[in-house]
């Protein structure tokens, strides 16, 4: 049973928190930074980690999805977790369980929440960067005790068969991992409704401030494929220049939250310079995120999977390269809304190829995606798509496979 099948089920993270109990509550002994939201946890998630692994501790981040290894959601300071540690810690939680729990009864994705929390508190970790795997009410990683920092990225329509069909439905699931006298991080540019509504519980909580990073300033100095370089603003830093390694004006959006985290972090004293924000954002990329996979013609990979991280993805490409064409890779999961996905890359690409995703049940076969695309040539695999796509191309081409990580994660296997 999937993490998706009980993410509505009111009781998961009761039952979570009974076994953490159980193990006498390993998520007492770091610090926690717990993020929630459509888009962006991601790239958030791993900028704060770095700033904290730059100022000298030891960071465990937990994240997802994974690319090649599912280890790879369990990190410190750069290494995953190895095979020996996972079973270790499996076999030591699952002696310790409730008597009315077995292991069975506990999905995919509680145990690895378990076994993160277990794992970090063994290795005697500083701070845990822990990312909600989908919504925040019954998301697993709810069951934490309260977080010191608690993050909101950017809130839009994604998973609405579970998480509700409005964007005052969804916000109010993701503000549930707000929790008392926490301290909150809101990223710029949202939705009217998502503002209202983690504000109110926020208030209702008694949270500690609502940083709402609408108020820190980014001017664009120049934008290259290498980067973004950005003059910054904030209430601790004056016109600091920041070259942002991870492509897409989107991304900025992630940044300014950050720059109000680390705002936060350095009145706190937690950290200390400029220089461990400045080195995280010349540091950290994210593997299918508006990747760069070769410059001559540029080939990109990004995850976007849903509409909102659609037309980000789009917005960032026509201001990336504005003189040239785009001919897409895509592939769907038959539970996203495909179709308006579909709708927003015909209007922009020069030519389509259609792959099915390697997600068994879930994937929308591309023969479906062509009876919505007449004109796209139906690809076995994204390599084929790509492949394809180079035989067409010239210098003026950008080819970009998009559409769900599971396309993407393809390029990725070994």
């Amino acid at each position: 049973m999937n993490q998706a099948m009980l993410a509505n089920d009111d009781d998961r993270v009761a039952l979570v928190r009974r076994v953490l109990a159980a193990i006498n509550h390993p998520d007492l002994n770091f610090k926690v930074v717990h993020l929630a939201g459509t888009n962006g946890k991601g790239s958030t998630g791993s900028l704060v980690a770095q700033m904290l692994i730059n100022q000298g501790y030891k960071v465990g981040h937990f994240s997802s999805p994974a690319l090649v290894d599912q280890r790879e959601q369990i990190v410190i300071n750069h290494q995953q977790i190895t095979t020996t540690d996972f079973v270790r810690i499996y076999n030591w939680i699952s002696e310790r369980l409730p008597g009315d729990i077995s292991a069975d009864d506990l999905t995919v994705f509680e145990w690895f929440v378990l076994i993160m929390l277990q794992y970090f508190s063994d290795q005697k970790v500083n701070w845990a960067i822990v990312e909600a795997g989908l919504g925040g009410k019954d998301d697993a990683t709810n069951a934490i005790q309260p977080p010191l920092v608690t993050v909101f990225t950017h809130i839009d329509l994604d998973h609405t068969k579970i998480l509700g069909n409005t964007i005052k439905k969804i916000a109010y699931n993701k503000s549930q991992i707000i929790k008392p006298k926490t301290t909150v991080f809101v990223a710029p540019n949202q939705h009217h409704d998502a503002i209202t509504v983690l504000n109110d519980v926020a208030r209702k909580n008694q949270a500690q401030a609502v940083f709402d990073s609408n108020d820190i300033q980014v001017e664009v100095a120049e934008r290259k494929i290498t980067g973004t370089n950005l003059l910054v603003t904030s209430r601790y830093l004056d016109h600091v220049a920041v070259t942002l390694k991870m492509l897409g004006d989107f991304q900025i959006d992630n940044f300014k939250n950050v720059v109000a985290i680390y705002d936060w972090l350095f009145e706190q004293q937690i950290v200390s310079a400029p220089a461990v924000l400045i080195n995280a954002a010349a540091q950290v990329t994210i593997p299918g995120r508006l990747e760069v996979l070769q410059t001559n013609p540029v080939v990109i990979l990004d995850g976007a999977h849903n509409p909102d991280a659609a037309q980000r993805l789009i917005g960032s490409l026509h201001v990336l390269f504005s003189d040239r064409r785009f001919v897409f890779v895509l592939g769907f999961l038959r539970d996203k809304n495909y179709q308006l996905m579909t709708k927003l890359y015909s209007q922009v690409a020069d030519r389509i190829f259609a792959t099915t995703p390697d997600n068994g049940s879930r994937a929308l076969p591309a023969t479906q995606l062509q009876q919505l695309l007449p004109t796209s040539q139906v690809v076995t695999t994204a390599q084929q798509g790509i492949d394809e796509a180079l035989k067409l191309a010239d210098k003026q081409t950008v080819i970009i496979v998009t559409g769900s990580f599971y396309v993407v994660k393809e390029l990725f296997k070994k």
